[in-house]
């Protein structure tokens, strides 16, 4: 079935600041290498799903001016990844998942529908983009939902019914987070809560601008190389 990988990609304004730029040219700077990263992805046969972490709901506290460049960026970069023939020819299923929207652009919002619309029909792999979102909100939604507070009145929840009441529903393999720190860092961030339970976590010690292919294979590797017990 193939493998889903995750990507936490920390570090784009504190590269912008180093390098004496505005926050948003770090973001845009991230978002060039969300792409290739989201393409090392695509052409890997093992991995059958990929999620990006790209906005989280206590992110909308940070400045508006820096908000406004950001929705911009996605709307333009968002824009190439649904006309790229790759996406197309591959068969890429593009979910872009929000457990808080309300504060996003219409015409942004209009994109994401647009995009889920086009690909909603294709199977072979999945790219999940994670903007205004967290983890909590996901389960907190996945537990509230209809179909799930019936049940628990009548029966009570089991894990596969607040399962089925995910936005993401198929458990992440590998998670890798970038940003200089002076200690590797697990921090999840509220990234895929329930669905890293038993994720193995690879930390590259580099701002998200700065990450190459290569720091892509060698966590692949790491993760290949590591027994997952699965709790076992």
């Amino acid at each position: 079935m193939g493998y889903h990988i995750g990507m936490i990609p920390d570090g784009n304004r504190r590269w912008a600041k180093e390098q004496g730029l505005d926050p948003w040219e770090g973001h845009k700077k991230g978002a060039e290498k969300g792409e290739i990263f989201i393409e090392w992805c695509v052409d890997h046969s093992d991995i059958s799903e990929i999620t990006v972490y790209g906005l989280s709901e206590e992110n909308f506290k940070r400045p508006h001016v820096e908000l406004e460049k950001l929705y911009k960026i996605y709307e333009e970069y968002l824009t190439m990844l649904i006309n790229k023939d790759k996406v197309h020819e591959q068969q890429v299923k593009i979910n872009v998942v929000c457990t808080n929207s309300r504060p996003i652009p219409q015409n942004l919002q209009r994109l994401f529908r647009r995009i889920r619309t086009e690909t909603k029909g294709y199977n072979s792999k999945v790219l999940n983009m994670l903007v205004g979102y967290t983890g909590q909100s996901e389960i907190l939604g996945a537990i509230a939902s209809p179909r799930n507070r019936f049940k628990n009145l009548l029966f009570g929840l089991r894990e596969q019914d607040l399962e089925k009441g995910l936005r993401v529903r198929k458990p992440c393999d590998l998670i890798i987070r970038t940003g200089e720190e002076s200690e590797e860092r697990e921090a999840k961030s509220g990234f895929l809560l329930w669905q890293s339970a038993y994720s193995e976590y690879y930390h590259i010690n580099k701002y998200f601008p700065d990450v190459t292919t290569e720091d892509f294979n060698a966590a692949w590797s790491y993760f290949k190389s590591t027994r997952r017990r699965l709790g076992l």
